[in-house]
């Protein structure tokens, strides 16, 4: 994957010729301007102190444990966001599986058996102002900083990011592609909002049927926008190809019922088996609403006009 180096533990990043860290703490879901915000200051603070900038961050996301009746999509896979993490210049990430146990640890106990390790040197932490750890969420800013000032390493809690009056968080972007609101989301995670799979072989209608042959993408766990037709870029392979995409329930016209798919992506400009690879598609901008049609005549007429705009608008970019 990438080079970045991962692991479940503190100590273990000794393995690794880590001596002297400066840590991030969060869930980092999306990787997002504010998430950002904090990963700058804390290259900065790591330059300052001759350490290695590294995130601590949770698996599964905590809500998910603290309420499992409340599904979360994510807005990014573990691997992806490892990859945006890279890209901001962290060297290494240091994974805690997170269980109702962890979750029940005392904020002081997290910060002595998350933070201490024998071979490595803490040498400063920065955080989101508002992050809460510890059993109740009761642990914070404060605790954090008279911990810091006993053991001796520096501190930083980053203020929140505001755009266009709205706090930029996970949440608030989940809202913004729950509801179609791509530009909103995009704005907040300063890229394109992106969902990654394998493709799995569907029910052959598509190509021999209707003549656009799509990719069936299983897509786990990450948030996708409404349903509709949305204007894509596919990457795969180390291939960049525009794509008109399809979320949603599949329509059924006739004796032609079709299975319930996470997404579909018809491909431009590629003829081959995309079965078993794995894809990114990157959403762009909304086509039109998901519709039933009467006939395959019909929604194949659709689907060419639905190629037409996405290659419009991908040439617009």
């Amino acid at each position: 994957m990438s080079g970045i180096v991962c692991s479940s533990s503190l100590e273990a990043l000794s393995n690794h010729g880590f001596d002297k860290v400066a840590l991030a703490i969060g869930v980092f879901d999306g990787v997002h301007l504010g998430h950002q915000r904090v990963l700058d200051e804390l290259s900065a603070m790591a330059e300052r102190r001759g350490a290695k900038p590294v995130v601590l961050t949770f698996h599964p996301h905590p809500r998910t444990v603290l309420q499992p009746r409340k599904p979360l999509p994510l807005l990014t896979s573990p691997e992806r966001k490892c990859e945006l993490l890279e890209e901001r210049g962290i060297e290494a990430v240091v994974r805690f599986p997170f269980s109702a146990e962890f979750a029940a640890l005392s904020a002081e106990t997290f910060l002595d058996d998350c933070l201490l390790a024998p071979d490595i040197t803490l040498e400063g932490i920065c955080v989101g102002k508002k992050w809460r750890f510890g059993a109740g969420g009761k642990g914070d800013v404060a605790i954090i900083e008279r911990y810091a000032e006993q053991h001796g390493f520096e501190f930083n809690p980053v203020d929140e990011l505001i755009l266009d009056g709205v706090i930029v968080s996970s949440t608030s972007i989940r809202r913004a592609i729950a509801g179609g609101r791509l530009d909103d989301a995009e704005k907040m995670l300063g890229r394109r909002h992106f969902v990654s799979g394998v493709v799995e072989e569907g029910d052959s209608i598509g190509g021999p049927v209707l003549g656009f042959p799509t990719a069936n993408l299983a897509v786990v766990n990450e948030i996708t926008p409404p349903p509709g037709v949305y204007a894509a870029i596919a990457h795969f392979d180390g291939s960049t190809k525009p794509a008109a995409v399809f979320v949603g329930d599949s329509p059924s016209f006739g004796k032609l019922k079709r299975r319930k798919a996470d997404l579909e992506a018809h491909v431009l400009d590629f003829d081959g088996n995309l079965n078993g690879r794995g894809i990114l598609v990157e959403f762009v901008d909304r086509i039109r609403e998901a519709r039933s049609f009467p006939s395959a005549e019909r929604l194949r007429e659709e689907m060419k006009r639905d190629v037409e705009t996405t290659r419009e608008i991908i040439s617009r970019i």
